[in-house]
């Protein structure tokens, strides 16, 4: 089986292969069968059905598990350290080698459209959690949280679930927006994610919801219908180092948001994942120029040729307009 990161030698992005994620449900089969009902999903009970359970996170009370981290059982990287970084004739490569787990959400029947505040800042400390627990494996240069839900957004098991992964490269879209950042400070002596909030704050045209220490916005220069980004005001660098008192006001601006998405938009499926600062050494003065956040990808059009052979997204939703939309839910 082929589990590899192998450099674009023209435009220097990195593409990871990893076979083995052919075997899992939803590839090639029936959308039907990815509609598993309570009694024969293999998350319900995450050991019965054969999954190595690495940690268990209780509710407040101590009667029922909120959430599960187990192994993937067909990760995007197989478990240990890549190494060094190799050369394949004239090409860069890395062993496709980290960690991959799956973090399983108690409930069968809801998700982040239903989730109450309090829900979701369990959830939220649950992946704070996994992060750090990540941060002394050999191969993380970058750490991934994500979440996919429903069919469009490419979930193959309905049961709701996020999944982290720690890296041994950075992610293309993400050193775009490390370097970005970081060529913006040098040349204007400030961080690019306070001049955009502010603008936004101003404008207000843009704004889904805020509260004291967060915004949610459909960006100005929005790559996807619909799309949403939520920044703290107090523009930490990393996700992992966000202070406990900022937990109830990030569950608030997603539950709200969340739920007005849903109702404007007849709950589609979406994609949604943390953008937080490298853990690489050379990077500990991202706070500066960068900034953690979250992106809310609804998924309401189809990609067409145009994109895949430009690079280069149409919309064809104003955010100004979609924000309206969002904020007129009550």
């Amino acid at each position: 089986m082929l589990n590899e990161f192998r450099q674009d030698l023209v435009s220097g992005e990195w593409v990871l292969f990893a076979t083995n994620r052919a075997k899992r449900l939803g590839q090639g089969q029936e959308v039907r069968r990815l509609l598993q009902p309570r009694e024969s999903c293999a998350f319900e009970n995450p050991e019965e059905s054969g999954n190595e359970v690495v940690a268990t996170y209780l509710n407040k009370t101590g009667t029922d598990w909120i959430a599960k981290a187990i192994k993937n059982k067909y990760p995007a990287v197989a478990e240990g350290e890549a190494g060094d970084m190799q050369q394949a004739g004239p090409f860069n490569v890395f062993e496709g080698r980290g960690i991959h787990e799956v973090i399983v959400l108690r409930d069968h029947e809801r998700n982040f459209y239903e989730f109450s505040e309090e829900e979701i800042v369990e959830i939220f400390k649950v992946y704070q959690s996994r992060y750090i627990a990540m941060l002394d494996h050999g191969s993380r240069k970058y750490t991934l949280v994500f979440h996919n839900h429903g069919i469009q957004a490419g979930a193959t098991i309905q049961h709701p679930h996020s999944q982290i992964v720690s890296l041994p490269i950075l992610p293309p879209d993400v050193e775009r927006s490390i370097v970005g950042s970081e060529n913006f400070y040098r040349k204007h002596g400030k961080k690019i994610y306070n001049v955009m909030l502010e603008w936004e704050m101003s404008e207000k045209k843009r704004i889904v919801y805020e509260n004291k220490n967060f915004l949610a916005f459909c960006p100005f220069v929005s790559k996807n219908e619909y799309e949403i980004r939520i920044f703290s005001k107090e523009n930490y660098s990393h996700f992992e180092m966000i202070s406990p008192e900022l937990f109830n006001d990030l569950g608030d601006v997603l539950s709200v948001t969340f739920k007005k998405m849903g109702k404007a938009l007849d709950k589609p499926d979406y994609n949604f994942f943390i953008h937080t600062s490298p853990i690489s050494p050379t990077l500990l003065k991202a706070h500066e120029f960068y900034s953690w956040h979250i992106e809310i990808l609804p998924k309401v059009a189809t990609v067409g040729a145009f994109e895949l052979a430009s690079g280069m997204e149409i919309n064809v939703i104003d955010p100004d307009e979609a924000a309206e939309k969002f904020r007129n839910v009550k």
